[in-house]
């Protein structure tokens, strides 16, 4: 995955475990005049904090009732999950805050372990939040447990590389005019972490890149969505301070948003972040 930025160059390299497990893998970033090598990170870390920043982009202009309790539903318990869950709480929305936060994953072990290595620093850190974890498998009371935690959602984060949807549109309150729908996890025609409905009932459907979502994004291709049907996330904040109408949208209406990933991303993140370790002396030095 070779991208370019600027004086930087990069490249991920991803191998999928044949015994299973998360994807491994390692960016090298170059400079472009020299080509020097500038740094080498983990591919697993940075593609998930890369992409929950992309996610934030929507998520800190939202303004909700200093009335409202807000939840936010989580989808997932790998790396995506832990850093959109960080990075939502730390920046916020714009206006308000959450008050529940709900973890759903299928498998109870994995759930265990993102609750002992993730959720338990946070309920200290975040004394205010309510914390639950919520896992399907061997679990009777899962559909109408889930059923509470989506309905009335402020804010739901998909972060599985799900086949079929999470959840049914149904499951959604019509009394929440305000919701935002991240889905981060699919990236295959195939793939699918909402139903078509769920993926075309916002006023924004957003995107990261049109023509690789239309490619990629199974929820966008069943849904037979069309080029026109969707604003990608660059026109959305480069317009968005002329934009009365957009910013009600971004703000109070209901967004969906979809990142499928781009090369670049890594590369500008990636670089943000050797130049911090840079300045705070983190990280192995080392020459070639």
């Amino acid at each position: 995955m070779p991208s370019a930025a600027g004086a930087v160059t990069g490249i991920k390299v991803v191998t999928l475990p044949g015994a299973g497990g998360p994807p491994a893998g390692s960016i090298s970033l170059f400079d472009a005049a020299s080509g020097d090598l500038r740094g080498v990170l983990n591919a697993e870390e940075l593609t998930a904090f890369r992409t929950a920043l992309a996610s934030m982009l929507v998520f800190t202009e939202r303004e909700l009732e200093p009335t409202d309790a807000a939840g936010l539903v989580m989808f997932g318990a790998g790396k995506q999950a832990e850093w959109h869950l960080r990075l939502a709480l730390l920046l916020g929305p714009r206006r308000g805050s959450i008050a529940t936060v709900t973890v759903v994953n299928r498998s109870p072990a994995s759930l265990a372990a993102f609750d002992a290595a993730v959720l338990a620093p946070l309920r200290r850190e975040y004394p205010a939040v309510q914390f639950h974890a919520l896992a399907r498998d061997g679990n009777d009371a899962y559909d109408a447990q889930l059923q509470t935690a989506v309905a009335d959602a402020a804010a739901i984060f998909c972060c599985t590389p799900s086949t079929s949807p999470l959840f049914p549109h149904r499951y959604l309150s019509a009394t929440r005019t305000n919701r935002y729908i991240s889905l981060i996890g699919s990236y295959k025609p195939h793939m699918q972490e909402v139903d078509s409905q769920t993926c075309l009932a916002g006023d924004l459907l957003a995107v990261d890149s049109r023509s690789a979502c239309l490619k990629e994004a199974g929820e966008l291709i069943q849904a037979g969505v069309s080029p026109d049907a969707v604003t990608e996330i660059g026109e959305v904040m480069a317009s968005l301070a002329q934009d009365e109408a957009l910013q009600n949208i971004l703000r109070r209406g209901s967004v969906v948003f979809k990142c499928v990933g781009l090369g670049i991303m890594d590369v500008v993140a990636g670089d943000q972040l050797l130049q911090l370790a840079e300045q705070k002396s983190v990280g192995v030095a080392t020459s070639f």
